[in-house]
């Protein structure tokens, strides 16, 4: 604990002396703004405060990523291009075919929306391969406690999508194979068609209604790759058998054993369940109408399906003969011992799984200059995941969707030095979970009874005010607050057998204030300082699903808990940020403190079945509380020769301050790394583009927590990644690009054994 202290009192000190050097730099350096064109490295941002907002004049430390820079890695990856920001960590564990990412800031999940839609599931994962990557016009990522302005989950950061509004004719399609059998196809169309002067010869009537201001876009996504082999198969070997060994049963060589990373307790591998493929389709529909040049409505539907399993698992267990045996009675020899094992084949496979989404989102914004703007987002995100358990003969249908109503005004006051924002937000979800035996196991449409049901709805009820004020040019101060009602309800459980329970209505309320002052001691550089709350109210899926899975030689399980708390925040900050060589260099530096507290986790108890298979039972509770103080640092380059550049570093202190376990007390905080470092470089030429990116984060768990890790399935490694990916335009309509992820193969695990060395080679035809 000493020696953790003696490093913040340490690398608090290094945080100060940059401050201090970003300070007195700009007095030293002369200024040549008036002699240069003005070149702006990030565009506008709008969620640090819903009005907009530059890098310097925002409360609050934020990045934009351009389409450039999104392109500038293998885009199918939603969250990969969060790696060109200070602070994240993407969490994703099964390269391309993971289907349950939540990416983390500051020791918690951070909020994800689109278009201004959350886009949470009832689990609050988020679906990566339903955002639209094709359609994408920039990702805005603003860190800190934003519950004042967004609501629950907005507890260490708000990550938002858009989506582009076309201005003129596009059309694009493009083709791409990689490793693992990869194939990926996309297909874009975009248009303003009424302003065309053929249209207004023909159908004038058209052309003088609509003109310009009527768009559309349609896009379409394949996504298919054979996968890699991501999980093993494991038997505890129990105690050895002693006596003569029956002669009708085989004995058998191979695997070999290795320690449980998680726990310390020897397992032994027999095999793996084969590669981890998947299929993705998608669709993303987008129209809308510009009343005036400052007032629009635009609607928008994406659909798509996300299947993924295994197959091609594979047994390392052979008898006498060399035959290789996936079921039935053996004798397994392992260090001059013989231990009795039964197979079955169900310990080489895993259960197939689907996710789908239908998602609806109309947007109206309108603005009356110099005194009031408004938007108005409605969006309704429905979903349902089916997991198919051929060993068991089930199938679970999960069945939830979220609806969502946003209204805020902003007034323009006292000759724009002060703006007030004002607005309210509903949000309605509910969740259906379907356990179901099937007459014919590997039929997941044969469905016979319905073995297990649990269903419960949660509602949110926000109203939000925040006031901006500017009494000088160089001071502006926010004060704000925003109270929500939580309210759980509905919620029961089912099953077969005639049992029912009905679970009592819960309901809290919060209030989530928050405060900021940004100083702007020259042109070129401010100074910030801000703290606010946040909370985060129970998940459906805690309060009310059972969640199963079976695979690897072991089963999880785990029961809801209808009574849970929200988790709360309190949260204070304070950094800098510089732009200089006409705003082609930007270095942030901010340093933050949180205080987490009724964090829920998973009371568990561990024991071992006759066969041999680990049993995992879960219980969850609010238990824990939490610090995670740390800094953020970044500084970002537009260079010489079209190139622009970023250097990003983040460091975390973590500590569990109370837990459930005297022994977890003083752990560093699960799932959040000590140390994040990223570079990336680009060059965007005419008819070249090329980037490389380099980047590394530490083990996201207590080293006494990972004690027994060894490289191994659930392990827990640092790792050091790069990434490159070059485009070539050899036409003026055609690209052709080739990258490559884990450019020097590095082997790693992150509970799943990470991607190896992927290439994708992309031909793109656009006009």
């Amino acid at each position: 604990m000493m020696r953790n202290n003696q490093n913040k009192r340490n690398m608090l000190t290094i945080l100060m002396s940059m401050v201090l050097m970003l300070f007195f730099i700009p007095f030293a350096v002369a200024s040549d703004e008036d002699k240069e064109e003005r070149y702006e490295l990030e565009p506008i941002s709008v969620i640090a405060t819903r009005t907009p907002k530059t890098s310097l004049d925002a409360p609050a430390s934020i990045s934009v990523i351009t389409e450039d820079e999104i392109d500038a890695f293998i885009s199918e990856h939603p969250f990969k291009p969060l790696t060109r920001t200070e602070g994240a960590w993407p969490r994703q564990y099964r390269g391309l075919a993971d289907y349950w990412a939540r990416p983390l800031f500051r020791g918690h999940r951070a909020l994800i929306q689109v278009d201004g839609v959350n886009w949470y599931d009832y689990g609050y994962y988020y679906h990566t391969g339903a955002i639209p990557m094709s359609d994408l016009e920039r990702i805005d990522v603003v860190r800190g406690p934003f519950s004042a302005l967004y609501g629950t989950l907005a507890q260490t950061a708000v990550i938002t999508y858009t989506t582009k509004i076309p201005e003129d004719t596009e059309i694009k399609a493009s083709a791409s194979y990689g490793d693992w059998g990869s194939r990926f196809y996309s297909f874009r169309i975009a248009d303003r068609p009424f302003k065309k002067e053929k249209i207004g010869k023909a159908f004038p009537w058209l052309k003088n209604t609509f003109d310009d201001r009527f768009f559309f876009s349609f896009s379409f996504k394949s996504r298919t790759s054979d996968g890699y082999v991501t999980t093993p198969s494991y038997k505890s070997l129990g105690s050895p058998v002693s006596g003569d060994l029956d002669p009708e049963i085989p004995v058998v060589t191979g695997g070999h054993g290795d320690i449980d990373p998680q726990n310390g307790k020897d397992r032994y591998m027999i095999g793996h369940q084969g590669d981890n493929w998947y299929e993705d389709y998608g669709m993303f529909f987008k129209t809308g109408y510009d009343f005036a040049s400052d007032a629009m409505l635009w609607y928008s539907l994406n659909i798509s399906k996300f299947e993924y399993g295994w197959r091609d698992g594979k047994s390392f267990l052979k008898d006498s003969s060399g035959a290789t045996l996936y079921e039935g009675d053996t004798y397994l020899q392992n260090g001059g011992n013989t231990y009795a094992l039964t197979l079955n084949p169900f310990l080489f496979t895993s259960d197939p799984r689907e996710k789908s989404s239908v998602v609806h989102t109309l947007h109206y914004n309108q603005s009356i200059a110099d005194r009031v703007d408004i938007v108005g987002v409605f969006g309704f995100n429905d979903k349902e995941s089916k997991t198919h358990y051929v060993s068991k003969g089930r199938s679970k249908v999960e069945d939830n969707y979220l609806m969502q109503a946003d209204l805020s005004a902003t007034f323009h006051l006292l000759d724009d030095t002060c703006l007030i924002t004002a607005g309210a937000q509903a949000v309605l979800e509910k969740a259906t979970v379907k356990d179901r035996n099937l007459s014919d196991p590997y039929d997941d449409n044969s469905v016979e009874s319905v073995r297990e049901k649990t269903s419960g709805k949660n509602r949110t009820f926000g109203t939000f005010i925040q006031a901006e004020y500017s009494p000088l040019d160089y001071l502006t101060a926010y004060l704000g607050g925003r109270y929500d009602y939580w309210e759980g309800y509905d919620a029961y459980y089912a099953n077969i057998d005639g049992n029912y329970v009905e679970h009592p209505d819960v309901d809290d309320g919060k209030f989530s204030p928050k405060v900021s002052l940004v100083y702007r001691p020259r042109e070129n550089g401010s100074i910030r300082a801000s703290y606010g709350e946040a909370f985060t109210a129970p998940s459906l899926y805690y309060r009310t699903a059972s969640y199963y899975w079976e695979g690897g030689g072991s089963i999880s399980m785990a029961n809801p808990n209808p009574d849970l708390d929200p988790t709360t925040n309190k949260s204070w900050e304070i950094g800098t940020e510089w732009e200089f060589w006409n705003r082609r260099i930007r270095c942030k530096a901010t340093y933050f403190e949180n205080d987490f507290e009724d964090l829920i986790i998973n009371r568990k108890t561990t024991s071992t079945l006759p066969d041999g298979t680990q049993l995992i039972e879960k219980q969850r509770i609010n238990a824990e509380e939490s610090e995670v103080n740390g800094i953020e640092t970044s500084i970002e380059a537009i260079l010489p020769y079209n190139m622009k550049g970023g250097l990003f570093y983040a460091h975390n202190w973590s500590e569990y301050t109370k837990t459930e376990d005297p022994e977890k007390d003083g752990w560093e905080m699960d799932e959040t790394p000590t140390d994040m470092w990223s570079l990336w470089l680009g060059y965007f030429g005419q008819s070249l583009d090329a980037s490389l990116s380099y980047r590394y984060c530490d083990n996201r768990y207590d080293d006494d927590k990972t004690s027994y890790a060894d490289t191994t399935y659930k392990g827990d490694d640092d790792y050091h990644l790069v990434d490159a990916k070059v485009t070539f335009r050899p036409m003026d309509h055609i690209a052709v690009s080739v990258a490559v992820d884990n450019l020097f193969d590095k082997e790693y695990y992150e509970y799943y054994r990470g991607p190896g060395r992927f290439w994708l080679g992309t031909m793109t035809v656009h006009f």
